[in-house]
């Protein structure tokens, strides 16, 4: 458990190669869960929740645009937000920024399944932070998918675990982790990372054979379907060295998997629901811009 230090727990949200089959035009994670609430503002609404200082949604350059619209720059933090016996609750509200990262073009059609997208934001909050100083440099990562329905209320009462120094947190189904495949809520550290991404680097196929016993270099190529195999990778291939020693679970009453329309309907259906927050919970927050342009200052 949290011993009281504070930690930099930042929250990673994956958009960018979501495989869904509702064959629509327009990206799936902006469908509606509640009226006026979608699936990554539940999301994003879900890492506030959990305690995130930031959150990092990996969106390609086509993506993040129509997104930022909808998610904007920050996000408050809503136990700060409701500050009811404060005198000033105003001046106490946290916000917590909102980054935009695309997949790198060298990974693209080689390893960018929707579980590499997960570790690419990791390294981009890592190296971001680690560039403007070794201090934000975040030290645990929840990561949360868009595309899956249950009670996102009751992490409120799990942040102590989800930022536990020691210990990985993993929302389980019917005992079953995103380890088993289930795009299911989850904390990994920096070394899980390094250990995941080796893992995939090692595994997945390249473009030409490995040389013979005769020869120095790579000569002959895959077949075009055998190449870069993971683009191919599940959950339990990408985060299968995610360590669960003493882990934290907890098991979640009733759990959909909406990228699936089957799924979307039954939980529409259903008498369970994710209600929608306060607007000013959900609605895309724009830092001001400066009222001059370049050339327009007055050196008077």
């Amino acid at each position: 458990m949290s011993d009281g230090r504070h930690i930099h727990l930042a929250g990673i949200i994956p958009l960018a190669n979501l495989q869904t089959d509702f064959d629509l035009p327009i990206p799936e994670c902006l469908m509606p869960i509640d009226p006026g609430f979608t699936a990554i503002q539940k999301a994003v609404f879900e890492c506030a929740v959990a305690g995130c200082q930031t959150i990092w949604i990996v969106a390609n350059d086509d993506l993040a645009p129509v997104i930022k619209k909808v998610i904007g720059e920050w996000a408050y933090d809503p136990v700060y937000y409701y500050r009811r016996h404060s005198m000033f609750p105003s001046e106490e509200r946290k916000e917590i920024p909102i980054y935009y990262v695309p997949i790198h073009p060298k990974d693209r059609d080689r390893r960018d399944s929707y579980g590499w997208s997960v570790l690419h934001g990791i390294y981009s909050a890592w190296r971001v932070s680690n560039i403007i100083s070794q201090w934000v440099v975040p030290d645990k990562y929840f990561v949360t998918f868009p595309m899956s329905a249950y009670n996102v209320y009751s992490l409120r009462k799990l942040r102590a675990k989800i930022s536990d120094f020691e210990n990985n947190f993993f929302l389980t189904h019917e005992g079953q982790t995103v380890k088993n495949n289930k795009p299911l809520a989850f904390t990994m550290f920096g070394k899980d990372f390094i250990q995941c991404r080796r893992h995939v680097n090692k595994t997945t196929t390249r473009e030409y054979l490995n040389p013979g016993p005769d020869e120095k270099y790579p000569q002959k190529k895959l077949p075009l379907e055998e190449r870069w195999s993971a683009r191919q990778f599940d959950f339990d291939t990408i985060f299968g060295k995610v360590s669960a020693t003493n882990a934290h679970r907890e098991e979640v009453e009733w759990y959909y998997d909406i990228s699936k329309w089957q799924q979307y309907q039954a939980f529409m259906g259903s008498e369970n629901f994710i209600q929608k927050p306060s607007n000013n919970l959900t609605k895309a927050h724009i830092h001001v811009k400066l009222p001059y342009r370049e050339g327009e200052i007055d050196d008077d």
